[in-house]
């Protein structure tokens, strides 16, 4: 078995958890959910960066442009940096629709954090690590959004190494993280 093995089987899995998830409760599947947020996030974007950051052959994505736009959730904009090519970007529609998705996929993704407790952040550096070492055997771009390798101590994050925390005994710490914040600080109230 190979590292691609793995990231077959890591795929489907994938695939399977959140086309389960997302569609009943949103009408998309994770394919689409995936696309919306990328849209979302980093858009409005020529078709062929969507290609060069997905690894899409070209024609995928203008199948997915296609399909979006007949559902009324993506648009083509004439690019001002050049009045030839054309952005593609998330219409108000899409917007919404990606919303609705996103409550269930954060949800979901509560669930996948809690399992992977304090590794979490550590296996997201590994999984970069093997995104940016594919895109270079690939020849595609940098990936549009990097993990910090060192948490950033402006973050002011806790970091905890025990064993992970069951949902009541979460819900008891952010209380008490509530309570701190709400407390007056020696230099007045807050």
């Amino acid at each position: 078995m190979s590292v691609l093995f793995d990231l077959w089987l890591i795929n489907h899995l994938l695939s399977d958890a959140l086309d389960g998830v997302l569609a009943e409760r949103s009408g998309l599947n994770g394919e689409e959910f995936g696309f919306y947020s990328l849209l979302r996030r980093f858009g409005p974007v020529p078709s062929g960066q969507i290609s060069r950051w997905t690894a899409m052959r070209p024609t995928t994505v203008s199948t997915w442009i296609r399909r979006l736009q007949e559902r009324g959730h993506v648009e083509q904009r004439p690019n001002p940096a050049d009045g030839r090519s054309r952005l593609v970007a998330l219409t108000a529609a899409g917007e919404q629709a990606h919303a609705v998705a996103a409550e269930t996929f954060f949800g979901a993704t509560r669930t996948l954090s809690d399992s992977l407790g304090p590794e979490e952040q550590r296996q997201r550096i590994s999984l970069q690590r093997l995104d940016a070492a594919l895109r270079e055997v690939g020849g595609l771009d940098p990936r549009p959004y990097t993990v910090p390798e060192k948490p950033d101590p402006a973050d002011n994050q806790l970091t905890y190494v025990g064993r992970p925390l069951d949902p009541t005994e979460e819900q008891t710490v952010l209380a008490y993280i509530d309570f701190v914040r709400s407390r007056p600080s020696k230099g007045g109230p807050r």
